[in-house]
């Protein structure tokens, strides 16, 4: 099982798992032209955690949402829209866009957002 550094408590214990959809693979391939990737991260130390879906549309533009720390509000979701099918980081990415529940918000009120949630998960785990 590959582990990654926690962002939050900087712990190897950082853990994706593959996502299976509720809904019939066949509707999701026939809405997006493909099966979209997800996978769910989570922490086994602090708890930090977040969703990424990755999907392609028939046009061939990518976008990549990530869901933060989910089962806390409010929600933090941005999305990534791009030509690259490779997975993406800030640099890389066309076009973010940066949501609190429904609503877009600036990029560094999203980061405030969700730095303060990764600065109480540390102090609880960490006290």
């Amino acid at each position: 099982m590959e582990r990654m550094i926690c962002k939050t408590c900087g712990c190897e214990s950082m853990v994706p798992m593959q996502v299976m959809f509720e809904q019939k693979e066949d509707d999701i391939t026939s809405l997006l032209g493909h099966d979209p990737e997800s996978r769910f991260y989570t922490c086994h130390v602090c708890g930090d955690n977040w969703l990424t879906v990755k999907e392609t549309s028939r046009s061939g533009a990518h976008t990549i949402t990530f869901v933060h720390q989910m089962g806390t509000e409010p929600i933090l979701k941005r999305v990534a829209h791009t030509h690259s099918e490779a997975m993406l980081n800030e640099k890389d990415s066309a076009t973010w866009d940066y949501f609190m529940d429904d609503e877009v918000i600036d990029q560094e009120v999203w980061f405030d957002k969700l730095s303060a949630r990764r600065r109480i998960l540390k102090s609880v785990c960490t006290n």
